[in-house]
């Protein structure tokens, strides 16, 4: 049983990913209509990317099975990230594809397996805090992008948002999921997610790329595409963003991060196996049921 629920929670795990990276129209983010504001990523390489860390979903998830947060599982945990890191980079030849999902979407394995599958929402965020409150005191010295715009304007980055139980999560992005796939498509529900964060989130990725002033543009053009939604009025931010060259990088890994949740707490009511992507991974998959 507990090789299975981890080889579910690692399937999830990349299925969200892909679920994220072929959503379109996505402003300013590699998607089925464009690369984005991004020269060095695609539709491949982000599929590539995704599919190479089941095996580290897998680890995390298996390492915290029924068990409780310990500083050596926060220690451990990072160290399977850390090696998951350089395989994403051997992949990608060196391009930071998914380095923030692995944290995050590598907090919310854990806090499944550590419940042995049986979830609810949010405790599964407490669970992830939980553990991302630890010290991990094996972490190497490194500049991160996201590091420098703390430094330099004091924004809180995808650390503090686990450490502080993922509240973009908790009060934007899954709220609004849950309601909008009531009376939206599917497709319309996902963007609108989308938007909600990016509009509410300090994103570190925009503000790295253009500052506080791409930042507050960011946020005021989401909230108004909510208000006056069509795929035209995502096309036209798209290329608005294209052209001002800002991605919400980190807008899109809570994106997935909603879509890994809201699929796990879901699995049994939907007529496909795993998230609503075609996961080609089942087969190439090293751990048997």
């Amino acid at each position: 049983m507990r090789q299975k629920i981890c080889k579910e929670i690692a399937d999830e795990a990349v299925a969200a990913l892909l679920e994220e990276v072929e959503l379109t129209p996505k402003p300013g983010l590699v998607d089925m209509r464009n690369n984005g504001s991004h020269l060095d990523l695609n539709i491949p390489m982000m599929r590539e990317s995704a599919i190479c860390l089941h095996d580290t979903f897998y680890k995390m998830a298996d390492l915290h099975y029924d068990k409780s947060p310990t500083v050596l599982l926060r220690e451990q945990f990072g160290a399977i990230g850390r090696i998951g890191e350089k395989r994403m980079y051997a992949v990608t030849n060196g391009v930071n594809t998914h380095k923030g999902a692995i944290w995050s979407i590598g907090l919310l394995c854990t806090a499944i397996a550590r419940r042995k599958g049986d979830i609810s929402f949010p405790q599964v965020l407490d669970d992830a805090a939980e553990l991302a409150k630890l010290t991990d005191r094996l972490i190497p010295v490194q500049q991160t992008n996201g590091g420098n715009v703390k430094k330099k304007y004091g924004m809180p980055g995808a650390r503090e948002e686990a450490q502080s139980g993922f509240p973009h999560i908790k009060n934007f992005s899954y709220p609004t999921y849950k309601k909008m796939r009531e009376t939206r498509t599917s497709t319309v529900a996902k963007l609108l997610t989308l938007l909600a964060l990016v509009s509410n989130l300090n994103d570190t990725c925009l503000a790295h790329r253009g500052g506080l002033e791409a930042l507050d543009y960011a946020q005021k053009e989401a909230g108004k595409a909510i208000q006056n939604f069509s795929d035209e009025a995502l096309f036209r931010l798209d290329d608005e963003f294209i052209k001002r060259w800002i991605s919400p990088g980190g807008s899109a890994d809570l994106l997935a991060a909603t879509f890994f949740i809201s699929n796990w707490i879901s699995k049994n009511q939907r007529s496909v196996r795993y998230g609503e992507v075609d996961l080609y991974i089942c087969g190439k998959s090293t751990h048997s049921m």
